[in-house]
């Protein structure tokens, strides 16, 4: 069996792979007749995939955010490559492990060695030096390590790939370094921990499924909440931690976003959480900027205005 990925699709030439299916919705065609519309990705895109002979079956065979066996053809439509589905099963390793199938391959992923990012991580948490405050954002990492090293950071803005959250963690993290040793009248400790556990509450607000989405406490809270809460919950195991510090990280993590239209509590009402409120959208800003121009061909000189900066970009490499 010869898989082809999304990014090799070629209209007319029939297709045979392993994808992740990312919407499931029954539709009715003009003439009254039922068929499957999909959303189908794989770790180089997405794409519409459609089948017209549609039967009972399928709504059992397979559902919304399980990885599927597909077979068709590529076809136009409107100026889009959409997938005509000839037949579609759920895919596992031991029926289809023989033929090439990784439920791995179905998400796009960072390029960085996790390893290497938690190296850089440690780097940057030993960099704090009030011991007390070193040990909870330690501690906090240790425990939800697992979630940390594999969600996005977004289920559909910046960092919205597997280990996506790691990654912006980690970038946070330096540049809280590098700025809080620029502005020295600043509790660089507070700078850098405080960049480290922003979105903290996105381990819980985020599922590590293959094709993550919004917990159900994520939805009724909303990650800044809990992020809130797991550094309280986490706290109480350092006593000696200055309440000054816990109150300052506490508003840090409450006013990251900038201002209650973004989603936070409060704004940013001292200098390092203004700080860590620009760190942490200059790094989701510049990710999406690079995402949209990396998407781009090699002989595509600009973008469209398609994208969340609502311009041309200019892909000059």
């Amino acid at each position: 069996m010869k898989v082809t990925k999304i990014n090799q699709f070629k209209v007319g030439k029939q297709i045979q792979g392993f994808f992740l299916c990312c919407e499931k919705h029954v539709r009715t065609t003009r003439s009254g007749e039922l068929y499957l519309d999909l959303i189908l990705q794989d770790s180089s895109g997405r794409i519409s995939g459609k089948l017209w002979d549609y039967t009972d079956k399928y709504m059992d065979a397979f559902n919304r955010g399980d990885p599927v066996a597909v077979k068709g053809i590529p076809s136009s439509y409107q100026n889009d490559t959409q997938l005509t589905i000839s037949h579609i099963n759920y895919a596992d390793e031991k029926r289809y492990g023989k033929y090439g199938f990784d439920p791995n391959h179905l998400v796009p992923s960072i390029k960085e060695s996790v390893e290497d990012l938690h190296n850089a991580l440690l780097n940057v948490v030993n960099s704090i030096m009030d011991s007390n405050l070193k040990n909870l954002v330690s501690t906090i990492i240790d425990k939800y390590w697992q979630q940390i090293s594999i969600i996005p950071a977004s289920t559909g803005f910046h960092h919205s790939i597997k280990g996506g959250y790691l990654k912006h963690m980690v970038s946070c993290g330096k540049i809280a370094v590098s700025l809080s040793g620029h502005y020295d009248n600043l509790s660089g400790d507070l700078v850098i921990a405080g960049a480290l556990l922003h979105d903290i509450g996105k381990v819980r607000s985020i599922g590590d499924g293959l094709d993550p989405e919004k917990t159900t406490e994520g939805r009724l809270e909303g990650h800044i909440i809990m992020g809130r809460d797991i550094v309280l919950e986490e706290s109480l195991q350092y006593p000696k931690l200055d309440g000054i510090i816990k109150q300052k990280l506490l508003h840090i993590i409450l006013s990251h976003q900038g201002n209650p239209q973004k989603g936070s509590t409060v704004t940013p009402r001292f200098p390092e959480a203004l700080l860590v409120h620009f760190i942490d959208n200059m790094d989701g800003k510049l990710n999406l900027m690079q995402d949209a121009i990396d998407n781009l061909s090699d002989i595509e000189e600009w973008s469209d205005r398609k994208n969340y900066f609502r311009t041309e970009l200019w892909n000059k490499r």
